[in-house]
């Protein structure tokens, strides 16, 4: 028995609902072997691993009939795709054969012209051809076997290579007499509907193959997916098939390039067909996909902006996906999209154990600044691990998003890029194929909080119409839109989060929407390229970027908290901290604290100097940009400085005691002490969460 593959972290509930596929068995009552199965699609952002997930599972099928094919290899049409998937399927099945798709096949062969003007003469060369095969089959060496899979290995070769080969190869090991039964039904189908004999069905297919018209290019691939999946279904259907207790896995890597999408859909259309046509029960493929995209998979539709309902792994089962299928249109009924997980802490710390001893440590930077995003993680951890030992880790590790990226390790990185940052990248790698201009855009966006006040607001007023329309529709699409974080002490290395009221006498007057934001990672690596955009140039730079929200913001009914954030980020901080100290004296303090967390969420031109402590810069802040407020109430201009630089996880080192939180914990309890209309337990119950926990 093979060795059990090691499992991708995360992906448990992914594999249990791939096995509850697999299974043929009955099991619970009322279960049919020939159940419909759903097409699983695993959405990823490019580096969530998707490729490693289906490596695996194809593992874990190894004992049973399992093939795979990669779309991002190159464009292959629909029935070259079915011809590489039933070599590999008989590969890794005893009895498991394709007569239909074989003669379909050999009709096609780009080498066999028949003389359609003689059809007696056209059905003696497809009769030749089809013995030859068959011979050919017989005499095939090891060496011939294996310059065949070489040939089906090479997919940048179109069309078929050789499809005469192929064909030979599918009827391997037949003995003489099952080879000719199995010749003979699959002659048989293609006269099964009653309107032309089987060789002259064949002979108008090998016409439609040489035609360029579109209209029997698609009739060919329908035909061709068809006898692959009547292939299956009698494979599963006849005696022989009673021993087969799995279903036939197949593995499609990267869907939404090579037409993939297309390929799929096409099958899907030609399993409706055939359970019509044959008096329902489901062909016995299970197919498991993969996509950097929500646009590959056409339904079912979500309201949401990427506008297809994707699960969560933990939401995932059979029962689910059977729920969620609409009654029309058809064909998005099969499809399940289920998103990919990001790693969690724990999780980033086992990795980190691989890598070096004392790695863990870093897990709380790592996760902050990544969320788990697979790629990026290990891109993170490699870098740290030159800096974990040397004695002022610290501030290395403050300044690894500008560092190398690590000698000899792996890149997907452009090696023409020269010496590139982690930073840039990671953000290269992670926007891979997007366009110029949409890039330009989503840079600007985050300026934004969300992605809806920035494509409402005048903030993409220098971009097409283009851009300003489908870039939000572009980004949910890639995965790269979540939901909001929390505000509060948890995000700024504090304990605790979702503790301040949303409704309620103490709650805020104005809360934020509830609006889909940039994925935290993405979005801290855009604003260093926004960060870095001079003034003047084709697309807004920092200042323009933030006025223009302001001002916006500034105009609209219960926008208050999102006109001060920006103008935080302008480095406004004497208007700042002059609005918190009012709303200190009118507000509820749980609502207050709403505020205050809302506003210093704000992003920083700048958020770290390697030459400077995080702790003494919030000092510098503070009495640079807020004179009179550091004289007059220096607690509070110390606080917004402080929670500002702490939205950056680098500025929340060392991890076991982060050098702000005595900071922030000093000016609440000041502000406690010395705020007469506050609610002073409030506050010092806040500080507290900045404080060293001793168990």
């Amino acid at each position: 028995m093979p060795d059990r593959p090691l499992r991708p972290l995360g992906v448990q509930a992914i594999e249990d609902l791939v096995r509850d596929c697999w299974v043929r068995e009955s099991g619970p009552p009322g279960r049919r072997p020939d159940r419909n199965l759903p097409v699983i699609v695993l959405l990823g952002r490019h580096g969530s691993g998707k490729t490693t997930v289906l490596r695996y599972l194809s593992r874990r099928a190894a004992t049973a009939p399992q093939a795979g094919h990669d779309f991002a290899t190159g464009t292959l049409r629909p029935h070259e795709v079915v011809a590489r998937l039933a070599f590999r399927l008989s590969l890794t099945s005893r009895g498991l054969h394709f007569p239909r798709l074989i003669h379909g096949l050999v009709a096609v062969d780009p080498d066999l012209l028949l003389d359609v003007n003689s059809p007696d003469r056209a059905r003696r060369q497809l009769d030749k051809r089809m013995r030859e095969a068959r011979q050919r089959s017989a005499g095939l060496i090891p060496d011939a076997l294996s310059e065949g899979v070489g040939l089906l290995n090479d997919l940048g070769i179109i069309p078929v290579p050789g499809a005469g080969l192929m064909a030979a190869l599918l009827f391997r090991g037949l003995g003489p007499r099952l080879l000719n039964a199995v010749s003979r039904s699959g002659l048989e189908w293609y006269g099964g509907d009653g309107a032309q004999a089987p060789l002259d069905a064949l002979v108008a297919l090998n016409e439609r193959s040489r035609s360029e018209d579109p209209a029997d290019q698609d009739r060919v691939d329908r035909l061709l997916c068809e006898a692959f999946l009547a292939d299956l279904r009698a494979a599963y259907h006849r005696r022989l098939g009673s021993g087969r207790d799995r279903n036939c896995l197949v593995v499609l890597d990267n869907i939404d390039q090579g037409g993939g999408s297309r390929f799929l859909s096409l099958l899907l259309e030609v399993r409706e067909s055939l359970a019509r046509r044959e008096g329902g029960g489901c062909d016995p493929l299970l197919t498991v996909a993969s996509a950097s995209s929500a646009r590959a998979v056409p339904g079912p539709f979500d309201p949401g902006p990427a506008g297809l309902r994707i699960r969560d792994p933990h939401q995932t089962s059979y029962d689910d996906w059977r729920a969620g299928t609409p009654q029309s249109p058809a064909d998005s009924a099969w499809w399940y999209a289920v998103q990919l997980p990001d790693l969690t802490a724990g999780q980033v710390s086992r990795l980190a154990e691989a890598i070096a001893p004392r790695l863990p440590e870093a897990t709380p930077l790592v996760h902050r600044l990544t969320y788990g995003h697979p790629w990026s993680v290990i891109r993170m951890q490699q870098a740290a691990a030159r800096m974990i030992d040397r004695p002022d880790a610290d501030v290395r590790l403050r300044g690894i998003l500008d560092s190398g990226p690590p000698a000899g390790g792996v890149t997907d990185a452009d090696p023409r890029s020269g010496r590139a940052t982690l930073r840039q990248e990671a953000l290269r790698y992670l926007l891979q194929d997007m366009e110029s201009d949409q890039l330009a855009g989503l840079v600007t966006c985050a300026a934004s909080r969300d992605m809806e006040s920035a494509v409402n607001s005048p903030l993409l007023a220098d971009f097409s119409p283009r851009i300003r329309e489908t870039l939000l529709e572009e980004t949910a699409q890639r995965l790269w839109l979540v939901a909001p974080l929390t505000e509060d002490a948890g995000t700024r290395g504090g304990r605790g989060s979702h503790y301040l009221p949303t409704t309620g006498p103490t709650s805020h007057p104005d809360l934020l929407p509830d609006s889909l934001v940039l994925q935290p990672w993405l979005w801290l690596l855009l604003l260093r390229e926004l960060a870095a955009r001079p003034p003047g140039g084709p697309y807004p730079d920092w200042d323009t970027a933030h006025q223009r929200l302001h001002a916006w913001h500034a105009e609209r009914k219960g926008h208050l908290p999102n006109a001060y954030y920006h103008r935080l980020s302008l480095g406004r901080v004497e208007e700042v901290v002059a609005r918190l100290e009012a709303g200190l004296h009118t507000l509820p303090t749980e609502a207050w604290l709403y505020e205050l967390y809302a506003i210093t969420a704000a992003p920083m031109r700048e958020p770290v100097d390697l030459s400077d402590s995080a702790t003494h810069r919030a000092d510098l802040l503070a009495r640079e940009l807020a004179p009179d407020a550091f004289r007059h109430h220096r607690a509070l201009a110390l606080l917004v400085t402080s929670l500002w630089l702490a939205v950056d996880p680098r500025n929340r080192l060392p991890n076991a005691r982060p050098e702000l939180n005595f900071t922030i914990s000093a000016s609440f309890r000041d502000l406690a002490w010395h705020t007469d209309d506050a609610n002073s337990a409030v506050l010092r119950s806040e500080a507290a969460r900045y404080e060293a926990h001793t168990p």
